[in-house]
């Protein structure tokens, strides 16, 4: 069953990568280019007051064209909902990056905030102040390019960036003094406050102003004052002053970021923060899509430049991503190859016609239409799409069952007008080769993933690291039960589905911190030489705690209790894994949960190795 109508035919959409307060955002593969995208849905029920912050955001995003920045490349408003479609980033948040490490190299914070510097100041010269700067917003492409997302909360001044603003927003632990106190305020200057709070983040892995008090927390910020780590260089701390002045007049601007000597070195160039500009004129792209549609490459041109952010806008603007990168340049045949005429705006406007396509030389099975000059394929309007005869689901739209003993005994009348009543039989012998061809094209272009095998956890691939915590058991249901317990102790009540536990702290009352929930999810790691790890006693374990001595006198009774479960296993020769995700809430108050989480497991699994992946 297809979840969202608006969706069917387009978009293969595959699970849920995150979700907020009243969106969530679904991993999926664009249909024409076979590119991986995130969709943001979003429930008009659910915004209410929210609607405008929304409109402002789609702004923010049509207009906004930054490598730094998620590009966007469609929009379909239906009734119900928004779905934002955006370019998918594969290396998660950089708060993860933050965790996986506990802190980054300075010569790593610097190549990352390089990269914020310059999406900020490019957003800052096109009229927006983001007010909501933290590495929950900073998201990781596969190649390690930083992209800032989340635009829910940004201004855009009628006056410009030297207009004040006065709605207090953002994350109190980002917020800076003026916005504490309820004063007037430039929105690039908190911005710059924010970003300091972010410098601050990566270097020490913690945060320069915190407190489980929201009333401490703010006499800290209007302070200033906050903890110089021994281990951050004195140009380091000296950027943080300077970016973490409670006087906005006195800390430095966004320009100065730009050359200053830490960012530089002295040898780098300044921080580049021009824009590149997607809606230019690319022949090899246009050309390339009006072959698929059939018109010429002036008429493609003209119905692209519209703008209008929908299916063809995606489509051109995800061939020139693949074009910067160097990817292929190819589009698919199983989606509609039919430009829609324009239409007053609805869902369908958004979206192409679906249809199946028989190719034929013959002319008079093509007519032109005078409104728009675009070739339209002749189909038989009856037949609609015919379903496939063979049994096995391969295309990403669900195929009705076909009922017991429709087709007919007598032979159609050929003279007669074809039907889906009265010839499905013949229907399905013209059409069966094609539909099956159909049907493999969409296999190659956006294979299901491998079931997992009802009980047994998930095999890991050497791609899919990240997050994920190692053990020296082979068992998964001892190290689910365990773990389980451990939290248990800790207060925080999970839920078991298959190998997969999802926790929720409740927020306390008067706390910084709200409520977080999360999953971690037993699987089996791929096997990258771990086989020869000790599994002795005497290896020493790692917590991503600090300050906490490591142990080396583990429970015989644990030690005893893993190894009878691991004889018990059917051979799996695999470890087990903890592959951790936030689902939503309090970025911080989840690794506070993880770095609990690791410390607990680390003394009933003998070794919990933090990925270094």
């Amino acid at each position: 069953m297809v979840r969202y109508q608006a969706l069917k035919g387009l978009y293969e959409v595959e699970r849920t990568i995150g979700c907020g307060g009243f969106a969530k955002v679904k991993l999926a593969t664009h249909l024409a280019t076979g590119e991986k995208v995130a969709i943001k849905i979003m429930n008009k029920a659910a915004l209410d007051s929210d609607l405008p912050r929304v409109k402002l955001e789609l702004k923010a995003l049509q207009t906004l064209s930054h490598e730094n920045i998620c590009k966007l490349f469609q929009v379909i408003d239906t009734e119900t909902h928004f779905f934002l479609i955006m370019e998918y980033c594969s290396g998660g948040e950089l708060f993860d990056h933050i965790i996986e490490k506990n802190r980054l190299t300075e010569s790593e914070s610097r190549m990352f905030f390089r990269q914020i510097v310059s999406a900020v100041a490019y957003l800052h010269s096109a009229g927006f102040a983001h007010r909501d700067l933290k590495p929950e917003n900073v998201l990781l492409d596969k190649y390690q390019n930083l992209k800032l997302i989340d635009f829910g909360l940004c201004a855009n001044p009628d006056g410009g960036m030297t207009s004040p603003l006065l709605t207090s927003c953002g994350s109190p632990t980002y917020a800076a003094p003026e916005l504490v106190t309820g004063k007037q305020y430039l929105g690039a200057e908190v911005d710059v406050w924010a970003m300091g709070v972010l410098l601050y983040a990566l270097l020490s892995g913690t945060l320069p102003f915190d407190d489980v008090s929201v009333d401490a927390l703010y006499k800290k910020i209007l302070s200033g004052k906050y903890h110089e780590p021994p281990f951050i260089s004195k140009q380091s701390l000296a950027l943080l002053r300077s970016m973490l002045q409670v006087d906005p007049k006195k800390r430095i601007t966004i320009k100065e970021l730009l050359s200053h000597p830490w960012l530089t070195l002295g040898i780098l160039e300044p921080v580049n923060f021009r824009g590149d500009d997607p809606k230019i004129h690319d022949p090899q792209c246009v050309e390339i899509m009006a072959k698929q549609h059939h018109v010429d490459p002036h008429t493609m041109w003209c119905k692209l430049k519209q703008w209008k952010y929908d299916y063809h806008t995606a489509t051109y603007l995800i061939l020139l991503m693949r074009k910067k990168r160097g990817s292929p340049l190819k589009l698919y045949n199983n989606v509609a190859s039919k430009i829609i005429s324009d239409t007053p705006k609805s869902t369908k406007a958004d979206t192409p016609e679906i249809f199946m396509e028989k190719k034929c030389s013959t002319p008079r099975n093509q007519k032109s239409s005078p409104a728009n000059g675009f070739t339209e394929p002749h189909t038989r309007r009856a037949l609609k799409r015919v379903r496939s005869p063979i049994p096995e689901e391969s295309s990403p739209i669900p195929t009705k069952k076909l009922i017991k003993d429709s087709t007919p005994k007598n032979t159609p009348n050929r003279d007669q007008p074809g039907s889906a009543a009265n010839t499905p039989g013949s229907a399905r012998k013209v059409f069966g080769s094609i539909e099956r061809s159909f049907h493999k094209v969409v296999n190659v272009l956006t294979p299901r993933k491998t079931e997992v095998a009802i009980g047994k956890p998930a095999l890991l691939t050497s791609k899919d690291l990240s997050n994920v915590s190692t053990t020296q058991c082979h068992s998964p249901e001892y190290v689910i039960n365990r773990l389980s317990k451990a939290l248990e102790r800790k207060g925080i009540i999970c839920k078991r589905k298959g190998f997969k536990l999802r926790g929720k702290t409740e927020p306390i009352s008067g706390s910084v911190y709200g409520e977080c929930s999360f999953e971690l999810e037993i699987c089996y790691l791929p096997n990258l030489g771990m086989n020869n790890m000790p599994t002795g006693t005497n290896t020493p374990t790692k917590s991503i705690l600090k300050n906490v001595p490591l142990s080396v006198n583990v429970s015989k009774t644990c030690e005893n209790d893993c190894n009878q479960v691991n004889r018990q296993e059917d051979n799996h020769h695999n470890f087990v894994g903890i592959r951790r995700k936030r689902l939503r809430g309090d970025a911080w108050c989840y690794k506070k949960v993880c770095e609990e989480v690791l410390a607990l497991t680390s003394t009933d699994f003998q070794s919990i190795v933090e990925s270094t992946v």
